[in-house]
């Protein structure tokens, strides 16, 4: 199967070997004339199965495997795919970021419940960060984690949180130098070409010399989410 979609501006032709997850891409479809085509090798979903959880079919394989090549093919354009739970609050984008099953879902959650109307969900796993001259943009993305969660808004970028489980709830801000090494596993590319490897390195660059990064060491509870909403407000008066 042959659609093309329209990801952070830029228009991507993708091949599906089965349309099971065609309808995730639906919101992104266009008629526009696609910059470049994306597929997942057949070589490498089979690489690729035996690190995901046991259930997980050939199809989702290939609906995973799709972001980082997507990613590849958007670095050219200054985009790039974020694992993160991205939030809407006082016209901003936050982003929550972690390994996997580390609370990220958790900590919107908590936010939601405690704060209601304040927040929106942008993207429950994968946004795409946009770099523009005057920012970053935090676009929706075909990838929002097994809960769904997403909207097609789109926000500039205020702040990235990254989370760690503790006893302790306890939150401060990060130096670009101590956040360099775990932001850069969180950006989602293959890393299988050396030019795409400097070219995410140089927009991380970008990122950590335009946007803060805190560290949110918590107890998954609602006084964490109480924590790093005043933080983030004392830090923005």
């Amino acid at each position: 199967m042959e659609l093309t979609v329209v990801l952070a501006g830029i228009p991507v032709r993708l091949s599906l070997r089965s349309p099971a997850y065609a309808a995730c891409f639906q919101p992104f479809w266009t008629e526009a004339d696609p910059v470049a085509a994306v597929r997942v090798p057949e070589d490498a979903l089979k690489e690729a199965a035996p690190h995901y959880e046991a259930g997980t079919t050939p199809e989702q394989v290939e609906y995973l495997e799709l972001g980082p090549r997507v990613c590849d093919a958007l670095l050219p354009y200054g985009r790039i795919l974020f694992h993160g739970a991205a939030i809407l609050w006082r016209g901003r984008a936050w982003i929550f970021t972690a390994n996997s099953g580390t609370g990220k879902t958790t900590q919107y959650m908590l936010w939601k419940l405690c704060f209601g109307s304040e927040i929106k969900i942008l993207n429950g796993d994968k946004p795409l960060l946009e770099f523009r001259e005057g920012g970053i943009l935090v676009h929706p993305s075909p990838w929002r984690g097994k809960e769904g969660l997403g909207s097609l808004d789109a926000a500039p970028l205020g702040g990235i949180i990254l989370l760690e489980q503790s006893e302790e709830n306890r939150m401060r801000r990060m130096l670009s130098a101590e956040a360099a090494g775990p932001l850069l596993t969180q950006l989602l590319f293959t890393r299988k070409n050396a030019d795409d490897v400097r070219a995410a390195c140089a927009l991380e660059e970008r990122l950590l010399a335009q946007v803060p990064v805190w560290l949110l060491q918590n107890r998954g509870d609602a006084a964490s989410a109480a924590l790093c909403r005043d933080t983030l407000m004392e830090a923005q008066t």
